[in-house]
């Protein structure tokens, strides 16, 4: 009787503890889930974090460098600005000074103008001026080569224009060369200049020059040759210039 209790006393343990386990399994399966889902999301916030920090930081880095560069433009821009506005003032100023020289000299051209019509009519009331060579000058060139100005002049009394040639010689003793002229005609009625160029010959060197005005009345007027320096910078080639002529009279 006694072993058969014992029996029958263990047996009602034995099916308490088979229904636990079956009904607690699925609960212990989502907590298991549950504590990996976790872990899982855990490491996947921080992975991405990890990232946006060192995307951050890239970005920070390269925001620096555009920033610095644009600074360093930025001051190439104010000294360039800076210079423009030194270089507009100083061309301002030099434009303003330009502006009076050129207006004074105007004026003084005017007032000189002025002067020459009130004389020229004080001649014309003494009886004028005749046919003259008012001013001859000889500027020396490189390579023997010179040019001339002249200068004429005359004062009608009743206003007409005097016409004419020029001869142009080069005398040294007996021996004389005509200065080739490139227009050796005049027709004017107060004033006219010419200019010319030519080549000295070689070993040549005149004691004097010579202007012949041929018109209504001759005109002959001798000058000392004297030289200068030369002119470093010419306008026209050398090589095209003419040669001076040994003259007949």
């Amino acid at each position: 009787m006694s072993n058969t209790e014992s029996n029958i006393t263990s047996q009602p343990d034995n099916s308490e503890k088979t229904p636990f386990m079956k009904t607690n399994m699925p609960l212990a399966v989502g907590a298991a889930i549950l504590a990996l889902s976790s872990g899982l999301l855990g490491y996947s916030i921080g992975h991405r974090q990890g990232l946006t920090v060192v995307g951050y930081d890239a970005d920070a880095e390269q925001l620096v460098d555009v920033v610095q560069k644009q600074k360093t433009e930025l001051a190439t821009l104010n000294k360039n600005l800076n210079a423009a506005i030194q270089e507009r003032d100083v061309a301002v100023s030099n434009s303003n000074d330009l502006y009076l020289a050129v207006n004074k000299a105007r004026d003084e051209q005017e007032h000189s103008g002025n002067l020459g019509i009130l004389y020229r009519e004080v001649l014309r009331q003494r009886g004028g001026m005749p046919l003259a060579v008012q001013h001859l000058a000889i500027k020396p060139l490189p390579e023997n080569a010179f040019e001339y100005q002249l200068d004429l002049v005359q004062v009608s009394p009743s206003k007409s224009s005097v016409s004419g040639s020029v001869e142009i010689r080069l005398i040294k003793g007996t021996e004389a060369l005509a200065v080739p002229l490139e227009d050796k005609n005049f027709n004017f009625s107060e004033s006219e200049r010419l200019t010319g160029r030519w080549t000295m010959p070689k070993g040549f060197s005149p004691d004097f020059i010579e202007v012949r005005l041929s018109g209504s009345k001759p005109v002959i007027r001798r000058f000392s040759w004297s030289k200068g320096q030369p002119v470093e910078n010419q306008s026209a080639f050398l090589s095209e210039i003419p040669q001076t002529e040994a003259s007949v009279n």
